[in-house]
């Protein structure tokens, strides 16, 4: 067993600890000088008991001896205690369980209506962690750090428990069981059907779920005149109306980055936002190998996400110029030859704004000669205006088919223009049955809606949702419902490939779901998830010939086995073209009524951590740093530098934020590169009705949000307060300080002989001398080592949440993150370089560097870190007594101390959610990055029993197994095949601080872009 395995954390509940009364140790002194905080005070509540700060005098014998008697009868006691609960053996064991091994299922989550396949790990029937399926066409085998945080939100002792009604206005709510409400939809539908559904509405999440469509189309039938309006707070509406403008319908954009040589992202975060996010990241990745063939990437933004962290070239802009900038470039186009088609689209009136002429002629050169491979990607902040011009230039271009395709929509999507017609109707009076599944409305409707007053005028109003929320609280009956890993369903990728949604444990709160309620208006809520979806499918096989009725539990085994169901991809609209003449005269009013004006903008945000709000009781990724601005717990008020120096304004400063009759209060935070006189802020926080993480965690940017502008506004007025804030903040430091811990280069530099950088990467692999005698592991069966190519790493803070869920890391909330005490083992340091008005930023993920002439395992006096024979630094556990010499020796600073029992007394369903593989470590010792040890010994365990080698690519730690853009890759050395071994020989790799000797383990391959020669 290896030491993390063997590692304890074991509580020694009847041990005693007897201090003598010296002065208060330096360490109880520093403690209590910086530990005063209401906020750490109560996040140690229950290790310590009342007064245990208060040192007492040395015990009498006669104390000493009550003290250990008392202790031993408690300890008989608790020995005499019969076990509470009875423990069934199996009569015959499942072939298919062997104890401590785990099980793999294949099921899928949905987001923004769309599946990403994802398989889930299970120990003893309960999940613990989540991979991606690479069988899926959207996942890949990855997955984003929302998808690897669902392990958590199943666990959430926060998740509603308790149906409630209110039964007349005004009284409070009141608990109801799942049969009394079917009995009070089956009365409503009867009436409800006389007079054909008028007064019925749903306001549904956007889903492309064919058992969902199923049963709206059934629904339909019954209800004539119900009307399904879908709802999501951060809907790329303007896509939709984008495309019907180019193309005289609805479609829907799907990208294909294989073979994109450039790309331009206006405002699209593509490698951190949207349902292809993991496909792109992975095909983008590919793309960045040094080389003739390495893709080049544009960016306009206004403040940086991960995309623009990567791009070769970025525009800083506000959001609402983004449309400015594509009107230079169709002029710029229509120039080129072959492309003057795009002329009509260049006589548009032009928006206010002003661009880099030079940045936008470079660009278009650089499109031009790459057509039909190259990708223009709007995101889903930009109006339609943006994403017509988009869809014509990548017409014009020879994209469509190749880079970029169009297809009929799956899933209904709706925003805000969908709920504005909702509105209305209750507003009028013509609505008395509104059933939500939509995820919490109330929170994410604009301000100027008012939704949760206007619900009040719903006679009946039944919302879906897993936790109490501002919907639940203003709705007339509340449905709690489980998690999807403990749901029946189905969903489809963007490409309309089919997955099958398995739970992977029996509810623990509710069994009821978004399906049961909506079929209950059919007389169905009693069938169960699970007979819905099977005799929907069994008759959509036996129709379409795919199965017999004898054949057909074959085939749902099949697609529950590989979590995919084969056929069902839909072809994207060939023959698309767009007429630039038409488009012109269509977009010409468009344009007119762009945002103008010279106030400064607001710009909305979708947040990387808590989505639009959903994630915000998920500790995990609260405690998750932002990609940027490493801000923990908190989101802010971003802007630049410049127009913090007008408004008088430092980071941690709270401004009030003014727009028209409403205003909200948050701390600004000053950004390098954002756009000047514009802020930018993240939705998803400010919650009021949410679990005891959530409530009063940053400030709800959503009260300024209006419909009439949902993502950019000018107009707004910012002003200080006299009030300041403490981000719990990562890293504060911004630049390598001079000692270039990055290594980073243009692709010309890099292919120039006796270049700068190329002399830099030559001393890194020049052998330094050294008192320690270098080990031969040559004789080792592996030699374990990680090589990161920084070249791919977007920062996207997938492996973070990966780490963190496979290796049982606790959460230590927002005041010890002030006081530098994060125990996340794996960190990405973020850089900035040139000015800070317009810098370029680099990315590094840094864990333990497994030095092989370690710092931290000579200055240990309990030899609680050593090197195993083959090369992986390991912590005993056991043996560590806190004395942290480690950690001070360690020049990546990479080791974690826990300083208070961040775990103290879990709850049975807090434990669920742990790794067995992976010891949860108490206070008081060192912890840190193993290079997922168990994952390791469970891989030799397997290679013993068939007597073989460990292959390479068959032990895949937790963070190269989630990356999205295939950063990471771990293997043996001592493998000449491995791909690691390939990569630790590449021209390109170096090792983190080589100058100090410590020979790691994990090497880098320096960041090198691709600029146009044009703009350099």
């Amino acid at each position: 067993m290896s030491h993390h395995q063997s590692a304890g954390s074991e509580r020694r509940s009847g041990a005693l600890t007897i201090v003598k009364r010296v002065d208060p140790p330096r360490f109880w002194r520093s403690l209590e000088a910086r530990s005063r905080s209401p906020e750490l005070i109560e996040a140690s509540k229950g290790e310590f008991p009342q007064g245990a700060d208060q040192l007492a005098d040395e015990p009498s014998r006669r104390s000493f001896m009550q003290l250990v008697g008392a202790s031993t009868a408690l300890v008989g006691a608790a020995a005499c205690q019969r076990p509470n609960q009875k423990i069934y053996p199996y009569v015959r064991r499942p072939p298919e369980v062997t104890p401590g091994n785990p099980l793999h299922f294949a099921t899928a989550y949905s987001l923004e209506g769309y599946a990403r396949g994802l398989v889930v790990e299970s120990h003893g029937g309960r999940p613990t962690k989540i991979e991606g399926n690479s069988d899926h066409p959207d996942s890949l085998g990855a997955t984003t750090a929302l998808d690897q945080a669902l392990i958590l939100g199943l666990y959430d002792d926060n998740r509603a428990r308790q149906i409630t009604h209110r039964r007349e206005p005004g009284l409070g709510p009141e608990p109801a069981a799942w049969r009394s409400i079917l009995v009070m939809i089956a009365e409503r539908s009867e009436k409800l059907a006389q007079k054909n559904g008028a007064g019925l509405r749903f306001l549904v999440d956007p889903s492309a779920s064919p058992l969902q469509a199923d049963l709206r189309a059934r629904l339909s039938e019954r209800f004539p005149q119900a009307k399904f309006v879908a709802f999501s707070a951060v809907a790329a509406e303007g896509a939709a109306l984008g495309n019907k403008l180019a193309f005289g319908r609805p479609l829907e954009t799907r990208h294909d980055l294989a073979q994109a040589q450039v790309i331009l992202a206006l405002d699209a975060d593509f490698l951190g936002d949207g349902p292809e996010q993991v496909k792109l990241s992975r095909q983008f990745g590919a793309s960045r190998t040094p080389g003739p063939a390495m893709s080049r990437l544009y960016v306009a933004e206004p403040c940086f996400t991960p995309t623009g962290m990567l791009a070769d070239h970025r525009l800083r802009l506000r959001g609402s110029e983004i449309l400015a900038l594509a009107q230079a470039l169709v002029v710029e186009l229509a120039k080129q030859p072959g492309l003057d088609g795009l002329a009509p689209l260049a006589g548009l009136p032009r928006a206010a704004a002003s661009v880099d002429a030079r940045w936008v002629a470079a660009l278009a050169k650089d499109l031009a000669r790459t057509r039909g491979k190259c990708a223009i990607i709007a995101g889903r902040r930009q109006p339609a205006a943006v994403h017509a011009l988009a869809a014509a230039m990548n017409s014009a271009l020879r994209n469509v088919g190749a880079t970029v395709n169009y297809a009929t929509p799956l899933a209904i999507d709706g925003g805000v223009e969908a709920l504005r017609g909702l509105v209305e109707d209750i507003a009028a009076g013509t609505v008395d049955t509104l059933v939500i599944t939509a995820k919490n409305p109330v929170f994410g409707a604009p301000a100027d809606f008012k939704f949760d007053k206007l619900l009040a005028r719903v006679p009946l109003s039944i919302y879906c949702g897993m936790a109490e929320d501002e919907t639940s609280a203003a709705v007339t009956t509340f449905v709690p419902v489980a998690h999807s890993l403990e749901s029946w369903g189905d969903g489809r990728a963007l490409d309309g490939t089919v997955s099958i949604i398995q739970p992977l444990i029996h509810p623990l709160w509710s069994q009821v779901t978004d399906t049961d309620v909506t079929a209950a208006f059919l007389g169905e809520g009693d069938k169960g998830s699970h007979d819905l979806l099977t005799t929907f499918w069994k008759k959509r096989a036996i129709g379409s010939g795919w199965a017999t009725d004898v054949s057909f539990d074959g085939l749902w085994e099949s697609w529950l086995a590989k979590g995919v169901v084969d056929r069902t991809a839909a072809q994207p609209e060939s023959g698309l073209a767009t007429n630039p003449g038409a488009l012109a005269g269509a977009l010409a009013p468009l344009v007119a009524k762009a945002v103008k004006g010279d106030s400064i903008e607001i710009g909305f945000a979708v947040c990387p951590k808590v989505f639009d709000g959903r994630y915000a009781n998920n500790a995990w990724l609260q405690e998750l740093p932002h990609p940027v601005t490493k801000i923990t717990w908190d989101n802010a008020v971003l802007m630049s530098k410049a127009t913090a120096a007008r408004l008088n304004v430092e980071t941690g400063d709270v401004v009030r934020i003014e727009a028209g009759d409403r205003h909200v209060t948050g701390p600004a935070y000053i950004q390098p590169g954002h756009a000047d006189e514009a802020v930018t802020v993240a939705l998803g926080y400010g919650r009021t009705v949410a679990g005891k993480l959530a409530k009063g965690v940053g400030f709800n940017a959503a009260a300024l949000r209006d419909s009439a502008s949902p993502w950019f506004a000018r107009g707004v007025n910012l002003a200080r307060t006299s009030r300041t804030i403490r981000f719990g903040i990562t890293q504060d430091h911004w630049d390598m300080e001079g000692r270039d811990p990055v290594i980073v280069a243009t692709l010309a530099e890099f292919h120039k002989e006796g270049s700068h950088v190329n002399e830099k990467l030559e001393q890194q692999r020049r052998p330094l001398e050294t008192i320690h005698e270098p080990v031969d592991y040559s004789q080792q069966p592996y030699k374990w080592a990680m090589a990161i190519d920084l070249s791919k790493c977007s920062g996207c803070n997938a492996c973070v949440v990966a780490c963190v869920s496979e290796n049982n890391i606790p959460i230590v909330g927002r005041e010890n993150v002030r006081i530098g005490r994060e125990m996340q083992w794996l960190r990405l340091d973020r850089y900035y370089e040139g000015p800070v008005e317009d810098p370029e930023v680099v990315v590094q993920p840094v864990m333990c560097m497994h030095c092989e002439a370690a710092p931290c395992e000579y200055v240990c006096p309990v030899n609680a870190t050593v090197h195993s024979d083959e090369g992986l630094n390991e912590m005993v556990y056991n043996r560590c007594v806190g004395t942290r010499y480690c950690n001070n020796n360690c020049p990546y600073k990479v080791r974690r101390f826990n300083f208070l029992d961040y775990h103290k007394e879990p709850s049975h369903v807090d434990k669920m959610a742990t790794n067995p593989d992976v010891t949860v470590r108490s206070r008081g010792i060192m912890e840190k990055c193993t290079y997922c040890v168990q994952r390791i010994e469970r891989k030799r365990i397997d290679a013993r029993v068939e007597g073989r080698k460990i292959a390479d690519g068959e032990i895949v730690t937790a963070c190269q197994q989630v990356c999205p853009t295939g950063a990471i890759d771990f293997g043996s050395l001592n493998d000449p095949g491995a791909r690691v071994t390939a990569l630790h020989a590449d021209p390109r790799r170096y090792n983190l601080l080589h100058e100090i000797g410590t020979r790691p383990r994990t090497a880098y391959l320096a960041r090198i872009r691709n600029p146009n020669p044009e703009l350099a």
